[in-house]
């Protein structure tokens, strides 16, 4: 019986060097690139005209906070000079973070806009992890908001004193949380500042007096 031989024919090869392929890789990759370049430039100029808007924004409503607090940030003259330096300081730099925080959270979600990214579904879960924290953070924020206003108004400070919501005692430390008062007693007496009511002031703590120099007729 004549004999039947079977050869199977391999395929051509059609693999490439290993530099070639990433050398034709970065050739589409920069020609990509060249191609998508007036859209980059114009997301980039969104974001920094996002940028330069709220940063704009953050200082013009500052000075206008700054103006608007001047008055009471006034008040206490009298006092002790490095805690009328610390309550101006608390009174100016508190309400213009919480602005910056505001303008820079709302520009934040204009920038994931830029992007593209789903802002609606974003803007719903920072709200709601707001909502949350908010509800449970409320009696701390109860006593900042209350310490706020009594800071304002000039109403306490460390070395006054007086009587909170029929406490008598001595103000011995103060802070935007929490009044503490030593009592005759020596008790330390902590109270909450949304706890604050009613208050007494019996003597105001001021800046001691300097002793005034003996006059001296040859001294010019």
């Amino acid at each position: 019986m004549p004999e039947f031989h079977c050869s199977i024919l391999s395929p051509p090869s059609t693999t490439q060097a290993p530099s070639k392929i990433f050398v034709s890789m970065l050739q589409s990759s920069a020609a990509d690139l060249l191609a998508r370049w007036p859209t980059f430039l114009f997301i980039a100029l969104r974001v920094l005209f996002i940028a330069v808007a709220f940063e704009f924004a953050a200082w013009f409503l500052g000075r206008v906070l700054e103006k608007k607090l001047a008055p009471f940030a006034s008040l206490g003259g009298e006092r002790d000079v490095r805690w009328r330096g610390l309550r101006r300081e608390t009174l100016v730099k508190t309400p213009k973070l919480a602005l910056r925080t505001l303008l820079y959270s709302v520009a934040l979600v204009l920038v994931f806009n830029v992007f593209g990214l789903p802002v609606l579904e974003l803007a719903l879960s920072l709200g709601a992890v707001a909502l949350l924290f908010g509800l449970a953070l409320m009696p701390l924020m109860q006593d900042i908001a209350q310490g706020f206003a009594l800071l304002s108004e000039d109403t306490l400070a460390p070395g006054d004193a007086v009587e909170i919501n029929g406490v008598q005692g001595t103000v011995e430390r103060w802070t935007l949380r929490g009044t503490w008062l030593r009592d005759r007693d020596g008790r330390l007496v902590c109270l909450s500042n949304r706890d604050v009511r009613q208050v007494v002031i019996y003597k105001r703590a001021v800046e001691a007096e300097k002793p005034k120099a003996a006059f001296d007729p040859l001294k010019k």
